[in-house]
């Protein structure tokens, strides 16, 4: 009896642990637009995908999806989450959002913080528009490329070699 209510337990506990959500409010930052350039440095060396996505953006969630599988064969590639929703009025929806995108531990989570989202967005990158979503790769030399819209397959391999 006490052997089957060990495994129980155990069993309970792997499956809450691997289950449970890796974002939390507390992981959600706002991002105003002097601080992207920060946010953005390259960080000793290592490439970094930055993903700018929307609550209302329905392709961006497929986008994450893609990124996120990918992501976990390639793990020296960081990994930054910036949402365009108003952070002040939304934090509660992102953060129940990115706990559904199984996003790796170690992702960088923001949202806008401007009253304006266009000085964010100019911010980030002064070529986008505004479309989403929109997904920067960043080399470990810093030099961008920027794509809106689903990625093609493949575009993430070709990056890295």
């Amino acid at each position: 009896m006490i052997l089957k209510h060990l495994i129980v337990s155990t069993a309970v506990l792997v499956v809450t642990i691997t289950a449970a959500p890796h974002s939390r409010a507390e992981d959600l930052q706002p991002l105003v637009a002097v601080d992207v350039a920060h946010a953005l440095a390259p960080a000793a060396g290592t490439p970094q995908i930055v993903e700018i996505w929307s609550l209302d953006c329905s392709y961006c969630r497929e986008n994450v999806t893609r990124i996120a599988a990918w992501q976990k064969q390639h793990q020296d590639v960081r990994l930054t989450m910036i949402a365009m929703d108003p952070f002040d009025i939304n934090v509660a929806a992102l953060t129940r959002a990115l706990a559904t995108m199984r996003l790796p531990p170690q992702t960088v989570q923001y949202a806008n913080a401007e009253a304006i989202p266009e000085k964010l967005r100019r911010a980030v990158d002064p070529e986008w528009r505004g479309e989403l979503p929109r997904t920067m790769l960043i080399d470990t030399h810093g030099t961008r490329q920027a794509h809106s819209g689903l990625l093609p397959a493949g575009m993430l391999d070709a990056w890295r070699r």
